[in-house]
This record gives C-alpha cells, structure tokens and sequence, in this order.
C-alpha cells in the first residue's frame, strides 16, 4: 500500500513543478560552466589542456617573443637616444615612400631624371625636364623643399617614441632576464649577468650567425632582421618559479586558477547534464497523467501538428545558434563588463528558451505517445483524412468540391479530344467524342436530379419532424452518397425526438400519478389528526400544560396541511396540470379583495397598506390563480415586513400590460441573492422561526407565467419589491363600454 501510494505522490503537480525547477537551476549551472569555459579557452585556446606548464602555453611564448622583440629593438637597433637623434637610422626609401604616402603623392608625378638630394633638402635634376611635367615638378620641389625637412624630424621622433616605449616596457618586467655580448665578449647591456643566466633552465640565444632556443619562441619573433645586421649576442631567459610585480607573474597565476578550475567546471557540467537527463525522463514518465496509468490531460501545446512543432523548435533552435554565436564572439571580445553582463543576459534568455522549447516539444510527443494519437496528430495524416473524406461522403462540402472538379475536369478532356481529334482531321473519332461528351452531362444530370431527389426526401422529412410526426420514416437507402451523412443526421434526431417525448410523457405520467397518491395518502391521515386535535380543544382539559400541548399540535398540524396544499400545488404548476381560464378581471378590485381578506391579519402585524390606483385597470388573466398570487404576496409582507411601517401597492399600465409593484420594508436583512428567493423552499427568515413552506413566491411566479404574465422581485437594501405584469385586456366589452361612454359624453 506504501509502495502505491509513493507511485501516486510522484505524479502529483508539485513533485512536476520541483522537477522543472530543478532542471532549469541544472541548466543555469551548465549554462554557467559553458561561458566560462568558452572565455577560458577564448584565451588560452587548447594550450590550457594539452600544455604542462604554463611555459609550454602560446600565451607565454607570445609574451618572451615581444620581450625579446623590445630588447632587439631597444639594445640592438636603437642603443641610444643620441643615435636616433642623429639621423643615422633613417632609412631613406622608407622616409620617401612614407613622404609619399603622407601628402598623397603618385608615382610617375616626377619624371627618372629627379631624386632627392642627400640632404634630404631638396631635389637632384639628372638631364632636362620635359615642357609637360614643368608644372608638376615645381609643384613637388615645393613641397619636397618646405615639408621633407619637417617630415624628417617627425620620423626621427616616431624612432625615439619607439625606442622610449621599448625602455619603459623592458623596465615593467623583472621576470625577463637578459643580457647583450659584443663581438669581444663584453656585456654592453642587460638587467641580469652572466652567473645568474647560467642558472636558468628556460633561455634563448640569438646572434647573427647562431642561435639556441629550448623555449621555442624564435618563430614568434619580428625583429630578427636587425639581428643579421648587427655583430650582438643575445642571452634571455625567464625566472623559474616567476617573481610577484608583472605580466609573466599574471600570465601564470591566470593558467593555475584556469588549469585546476577546468576539472571543477567539467566535473559540474557532466552532474548538471545528467540531472537535467534524469528530470527529463521522469517528465517524460508522468507527462499528461496525475496517476499511474490514468486519464491523458492534453494541453493547448498538443494540437500543433507534430511535424509543425518540430520544425518550430529546430527552427528557434538554428537562429539561436546564429544569434546566439554572435552574441556570445561580442562577450568574449567585449573589453567592457557592462556590455558583457548585457551580451550574456541575452545569451542566458536565448538559451533557457531552447530549454523551455524543447521540453514542451519532448513532453507533447509523451502524451500523445501516451494517448495513442501521435501518428493521427500528424499533418501527413490529417491531409490522408481529408483526402479520404472527398471520397466516402462525411463532409458534404468535401464530396461537392470533389465532384465538381471531376466534372469540370471531364468536359476539359472531352472538349480537349474534340478539338485535337478535329484540327487532325479525324472526322469519326471527334463524332464519338462529340457523343461521349452528351453521354458524360447526361449521366451527370442524372446523378444531379437524383441528388436533388434526395435533398428532397430529407426536407419532407425535416418538415415532418418540425410538425410533430415523429413517425415518418426516411429511406437511407434511397439518399444518393453526397447527402448520405445528412440524412443520417436528421434520422438521429428524429430518434432522439422521440426517445425525449417519450421519457417527457413517463415522467409526466409519474409526476400526475405521485402527486394524486400523495395528495390522498397524507390528507387522509392529517384530516383525522386535525379532527382529532379539535375533539381534544373541546374538551375543555384542566391540565393546563396538555391543553398548551393540544395548541401546539392544532397549530402545527394546520401549518403541515398549508404545506401540503402548497407542495401539492406547486407540483401541479410546474407540470402544467392546471387548468386557466383568462378572462376580463379588474387589476385594482380584485387587489383590494385580497386586501380585505386579510386585514386581520394586517392589522395583526402593525402595518398600513397604500394602495396607489386612481381607476379601474382591466387585465386578461385567470381570477382564480390571479387571486393565490395576490393572497401569497400579502401574507408574505404580513410575515416578513418591519413592524409598524407601511406596504406600499402601485397598480398602472405601461407598454400594453397591466403592471402591480409590491414595497414593503423587510424586518430582517435579505443577505443573499434576490433571484434565489423565486426557488423553491428558498424564505426570506433564514432562522426559519416563522410561518411558511417557502413556496409561495415559486407558486406565484409559476402561477403568473402559466397566465401569460411575468413575475420579478427587486431587492434594494431593505427594501423588498414584487412586480407582476400581466396583459390588458383587449376585448369587445370594452370597445363597447369605450364607445358607450363617449356617446353618452
């Protein structure tokens, strides 16, 4: 029992809900995981995984090789500001070309008879100018005689910016050791000597005619050029383990945190994968279902056609991977942490709704696999249905579509025949065709009278049905295919017809039948209850509490036999087993009547009746049942009405009815809803201390409708207001009277 209602417990809401839950948090840690570790290798690219050291990394060896590149510029090609400063590295095709460049001078603008002075001051003429290139060759003698010189400075102070980055930088590394030989031995430059080199494992020497690297960086190198010109030795290496204070120092405390963080990222991806896998599948188990092996629920989701919902989710799918590669190449290129806390908010919302899309997707394809309707809910299979439908007749717009284009279709071929047969001279053949062309719209006539046939015999039928005669039969065999489903549909509902008249008539007969056994069953009894109580109240007993006990039951045995007049009653109204006689009834008379009738009781209660009826209103109803509504209506503002107030009656015409308002002020509040107080057994004392069945509002209401009136209760606060509506009378009497009275005026 245990173990069964463990099995129910886990495909509770609750345990859906903690499942999804989970699987998003899962999903958020992969998430996590996944940018991290594409920022990681974004950095390091495969070297954080195959590399042992930090030194085997391309990080590192890019990092000694622009080291080693500043110390052969520095050292090697500059030494000094003095020698930049005096001119001796100008390389003086590379300051014409970059001159050039600069002031957007062309080749060819100056003929192979000019070149620049040494000085680089002016220009050289080699032979004489042609007449059509003078104007040209002024114009760039001006400019190489007033900008050359100022181009010139700037060169050399490009050099000396070079050359002063190159110190700075040289100076902001102390794991960077090195040290420059001339051609005799001696150290010229350095920040380190030859005793504490020789204790470093990782160096590089570089020389015009030789060179040793155990670091591998020589490829990594851009300056090597000024190494072949120059009679330098260059020794450099890096401390081992590195020194607190520069980028080498960064560099590899950057690939410990990544190198020991990269099993921890793995190490929670493959949990959170699995979990996730596991959460999917136990959806999959309970999807649609709150028991084992109970009702499949479907969800809006599950009417997509399968091969529409897919292509939906391969299609988010791919332009999330689109969108989502690009986004995620401007995170890792993005310098600023805003913009990548943005980037990757986007990227998160991207993939947790690819999460949300293919859980939906997984979970639909469970239910309907569930509820054996995955292949049928396909659209394949739909447009099989469909196409079946044209031909077995179940949609009559299917089937007439279908035939109308097999007949459009085969008066095309004919016609088509006629044609072709007749232009090829083919006189016989286009006659048969001719022919074979009034045989085909014959047969169709044919099938089309016989189809209106048809359409005919299910009106008769359906005219029959609307009359009453629920026997007339419809011949399915007679109806052509194309309103077979038609008819069919008519002939159920002439069955159901007839199987609701007939429960109406047995319910009807038991209703008749109940109510007279019931009315002679418990008057007889109660009739002798009620004689007997009054042989007792005459009796004249000295006992004073057996004749308060005699009182009681005379009282309650009078109420009992209200309540079964009552009952009875409005058992008769509501089956309709009441006969009415309308006639011409004066509204305000027969009003003032019920008044009377009960004035002691009236008077008994306190109240004061206004009755508002200048003239006599005729009205076209049933005096008899008109008589109870009136009579239930007084007696219940004599029960319910506020003590010594006043029950106000306003009687008028309005809209060809004539229309009596009941107000009076309700003693107790009415704290419930008007339209229940017309229900049976429904009063306005819900202590139901005082008199009445509750049954007196149902009975007048159903009393007013089976006369051709209406009957509404308005309740606004305290006040209680009745209206019952009834029709004028419309008679010849009072034509009569009308015209008697004005002959008389």
């Amino acid at each position: 029992m245990d173990i069964k209602l463990k099995k129910f417990k886990s495909y509770q809401k609750k345990w859906k809900i903690a499942a999804v839950t989970f699987l998003f948090i899962c999903a958020m840690a992969s998430f996590f995981c996944g940018i991290v570790t594409a920022n990681i290798s974004n950095h390091w690219s495969r070297d954080i995984i195959e590399a042992h050291s930090v030194y085997d990394t391309y990080e590192f060896k890019s990092e000694f090789a622009q080291a080693l590149d500043e110390v052969i510029l520095s050292e090697v090609y500059y030494r000094n500001e003095n020698n930049i400063l005096s001119g001796n590295l100008i390389d003086k095709e590379e300051l014409v070309t970059d001159f050039k460049r600069y002031y957007g001078i062309k080749d060819g603008i100056i003929t192979g008879n000019t070149s620049i002075s040494e000085t680089l001051d002016g220009l050289i003429i080699h032979g004489s100018i042609p007449n059509s290139l003078k104007t040209n060759f002024d114009e760039y003698k001006e400019l190489v005689e007033s900008r050359l010189p100022l181009y010139r400075k700037m060169y050399i102070q490009n050099q000396l910016d070079d050359y002063k980055r190159s110190v700075r930088y040289l100076s902001g590394v102390n794991n960077f050791l090195y040290y420059i030989e001339d051609s005799n031995g001696n150290v010229v430059a350095g920040n380190t000597t030859r005793g504490e080199m020789s204790n470093i494992d990782r160096t590089v020497v570089l020389s015009s005619g030789f060179s040793s690297d155990n670091i591998g960086v020589m490829a990594y190198t851009q300056n090597n050029l000024y190494m072949e010109n120059s009679d330098y030795k260059i020794y450099a290496g890096v401390r081992d383990p590195f020194a607190l204070g520069d980028k080498f120092y960064n560099l590899g405390q950057e690939y410990a945190f990544a190198k020991a963080g990269l099993p921890i990222l793995f190490s929670v991806f493959s949990v959170s994968t699995i979990i996730i896998l596991f959460c999917l599948v136990y959806l999959v188990r309970v999807a649609g279902q709150s028991e084992r092996g109970g009702k499949i629920t479907y969800l809006a989701v599950d009417k997509l056609y399968n091969e529409v919902h897919f292509l939906l989710v391969c299609g988010l799918m791919m332009f999330s991977s689109v969108f989502g590669l690009a986004i995620l190449a401007s995170i890792l290129s993005e310098p600023a942490i805003f913009w990548s806390y943005i980037f990757t908010t986007i990227l998160a919302v991207i993939y947790f709704c690819n999460i949300a899309a293919i859980i939906s997707y997984i979970t639909s394809v469970a239910r309907q696999v569930k509820g054996k309707i995955f292949l049928k809910n396909t659209w394949i299979s739909a447009t099989i249905r469909r196409m079946a439908e044209l031909f077995t007749g179940k949609t009559f717009r299917g089937w007439m579509i279908f035939v109308m284009l097999c007949y459009g279709l085969g008066n095309c071929a004919i016609m088509g025949s006629i044609i072709f047969t007749a232009q090829m001279g083919k006189i016989i053949i286009c006659l048969l065709c001719v022919i074979g062309l009034f045989i085909f719209n014959g047969f169709c006539m044919f099938l089309f009278l016989r189809a209106l046939r048809s359409l005919k015999r299910i009106m008769i039928s359906a005219r029959e049905t609307s009359k009453g005669n629920l026997q007339y039969k419809l011949n399915l065999e007679e109806i052509s295919p194309s309103f077979l489903n038609f008819a069919e549909d008519i002939a159920n509902i002439q069955d159901g017809l007839k199987n609701s008249v007939k429960d109406a008539v047995k319910g009807e007969r038991m209703k008749t039948e109940l109510i007279t056994n019931v009315s002679h069953d418990l008057k007889t009894p109660l009739t002798s209850i009620i004689s007997y109580v009054d042989l007792l109240r005459n009796l004249k007993l000295e006992n004073q509490t057996a004749l308060g006990y005699v009182e009681v039951l005379h009282d309650k045995s009078y109420r009992l036999k209200q309540l079964i007049e009552d009952l009875i009653e409005a058992s008769k109204v509501s089956s309709g087993n009441i006969t009415v006689s309308k006639m011409r009834v004066d509204y305000r008379q027969i009003t003032l009547q019920a008044i009377g009738e009960l004035e002691e009781k009236i008077e008994a209660a306190g109240l004061e009746v206004k009755v508002c009826c200048p003239e006599a209103l005729y009205i076209f109803a049933d005096g008899r049942h008109l008589w109870r509504i009136l009579e239930n209506l007084v007696s219940n503002a004599v029960k319910y009405s506020l003590p010594d107030s006043r029950v106000y009656i306003d009687i008028f015409q309005a809209e060809g009815r004539g229309i009596l308002v009941m107000k009076n002020i309700s003693a107790s509040p009415i704290d419930f809803d008007e339209t229940r107080l017309t229900d049976r057994f429904v009063r306005g004392d819900a202590s139901r201390t005082s008199e009445g069945s509750g049954l007196g509002l149902s009975i007048a209401q159903s009393l007013a409708e089976a006369q051709g009136g209406t009957f509404g209760i308005k309740v606004d606060g305290d006040l209680f207001k009745a209206i019952v509506s009834m029709p004028l009378w419309e008679g010849e009497e009072e034509l009569f009277e009308d015209g008697l009275e004005n002959s008389i005026s």
